[in-house]
């Protein structure tokens, strides 16, 4: 066995040399075996672009990240916030069958809820731009900044429609943040996400722009209206950014250490980072900060038309070459739409020039808009291009909203209601408001004197003893008549039906 395998081994060094001396004798001569051209290889296909001649310096990167985070630290600030909720003391009392014995509600119990999130100083009288949901409903709001000073804040303003919401705070040499323009921002581009996720204050994260103009279906009705959320503008910034609980009313920043975004949610089935988070564009912050700030609620622009996108089957239909714009499936009567001759299957391609393939991009833009402004629209009718100019209406839902701290309402009781107009749009939607006159509400707090006279998210005042109530304004002034303590009438409609709610002025 020795043997033979020995003289294996000789032959296999022999045959080794020889390819050895092969490979040189190759080189030396220049020498190629010839190419096979089979007819299975694979072709070699020229790309569509340019190379890449940039080299990536990581070092200037990693200084870049550093940089942007030390400038923008100081300016994002932890918010806490507390509020006091009623809960059922015993599960016992939770069965239907006491109610339906008794015919009352279980007996509750109050309890301190606490809340966490961020926020980003945009100026330095101490404004703070953060989101809806991190304020909602708070009692108290604490304001933390980054050198642990601490403040107590006041609500200047919340928009349930877009997710955004301002405070403020007294302080001196308070840092403020540069705010950039989200509509420059390229899917790719290098972002930081910072904030206090998890309660680990000033973390900040990398990542690059996902994606843009993301609808995620998030603003549901309890945070709108009565539509589902119709008017909500989501328009979300995507990004792989790490982004937590806590990490709500941050700053999202590109590398010029400039805010683009306020971060508001994210993806998860675990309730954790998964890969997806989303921020509101600051652009759109920005314009609804300036109009609560300025008026106390958010002007908002109307064009007055329900869209949808364009499927195959309608790209087919309209033989288009792809799908591309959104269909208008209704025109509102008596919109800026309507008088300007938009109807209902026409396909909104552009405004101003610019293009549009869902329906939240078109609300985006138009919600950056003012009323009065003209806007040019393209369409398709009837298979063929038609150029269409609107003046934009006011859209009046939200308008006179009384989500807004001013000054015009620390002189009126405060019951705990929330409401707004009656408007043309909301009974076109609602049979039973087709014929009234009111104010809707919106939601009623709890522990309210409203809460207390059984008002509840829906109802039509439509008058307040013999004062007709047609109007904010006329609710509001209806009120000023009313001392504390005393028990006021509220007449509204109720799902058609006429209800009374006898409400007493808080002291």
């Amino acid at each position: 066995m020795l043997e033979t395998r020995s003289k294996w081994i000789s032959v296999g060094g022999l045959i080794m040399i020889g390819v050895l001396l092969g490979v040189v004798l190759t080189s030396q001569l220049g020498w190629m075996p010839p190419v096979n051209h089979d007819s299975r290889q694979i072709p070699v296909m020229e790309a569509s672009y340019a190379p890449v001649n940039e080299t990536l310096d990581l070092e200037k990167t990693s200084k870049a990240f550093s940089s942007v985070s030390k400038a923008i630290l100081p300016t994002v600030v932890s918010i806490s916030t507390s509020k006091v909720i009623n809960r059922s003391n015993d599960d016992f009392f939770n069965n239907p069958f006491f109610r339906d014995f008794f015919g009352q509600e279980p007996p509750k119990q109050q309890q301190r809820m606490q809340g966490l999130g961020s926020g980003v100083l945009v100026s330095g009288d101490g404004y703070i731009l953060t989101n809806h949901h991190v304020i909602k409903d708070a009692d108290d709001i604490k304001v933390t900044l980054y050198d642990k000073r601490s403040f107590d804040a006041e609500l200047v303003g919340t928009d349930a429609l877009t997710e955004i919401a301002v405070v403020k705070i007294k302080g001196k040499d308070l840092p403020a943040a540069r705010l950039g323009d989200s509509d420059d921002l390229e899917i790719g581009e290098w972002v930081l996400a910072v904030g206090n996720p998890l309660n680990l204050t000033s973390t900040v994260t990398a990542g690059i722009v996902s994606a843009m103009s993301r609808k995620i279906n998030i603003i549901g009705d309890d945070d709108a209206d009565r539509d589902g959320g119709s008017f909500a503008i989501e328009n979300f910034i995507q990004t792989d950014a790490a982004i937590n609980p806590g990490n709500s009313g941050g700053a999202l920043v590109n590398l010029k250490a400039e805010v683009i975004g306020i971060n508001t949610a994210i993806a998860t089935r675990t309730g954790g980072y998964q890969g997806y988070g989303f921020a509101v564009p600051i652009n759109l912050a920005r314009k609804v900060m300036n109009d609560l700030i300025e008026k106390g609620y958010v002007t908002r622009a109307y064009l007055g038309i329900g869209m949808r996108p364009v499927s195959e089957a309608i790209a087919q239909r309209y033989k288009m070459d792809r799908p591309r714009g959104v269909l208008i499936d209704v025109v509102m009567d008596d919109s800026p739409a309507r008088k300007a001759g938009l109807k209902p299957l026409d396909i909104l391609l552009e405004v101003n020039g610019e293009e549009m393939d869902e329906p939240n991009e078109v609300q985006n833009y138009i919600a950056l808009k003012n009323p009065g402004e003209t806007v040019t629209l393209k369409l398709i009718r009837q298979g063929k291009e038609k150029v269409v100019k609107v003046t934009l209406g006011q859209k009046e839902i939200g308008k006179e909203e009384e989500t807004a701290v001013t000054a015009e309402d620390d002189d009126l009781p405060d019951l705990g209601l929330h409401i707004q107009n009656l408007t043309d749009e909301i009974r076109q939607r609602y049979d039973e408001f087709e014929d009234e006159n009111g104010v809707l509400v919106t939601s009623v707090d709890q522990f309210s004197a409203a809460e207390d006279a059984q008002i509840i998210r829906g109802d039509l005042i439509y008058k307040i003893e013999d004062v007709p109530v047609e109007s904010v304004a006329d609710y509001r002034n209806a009120l000023k008549s009313f001392e504390k303590g005393q028990v006021a009438i509220f007449y509204l409609k109720r799902q058609s039906r006429d209800v009374h709610a006898f409400v007493k002025i808080p002291k």
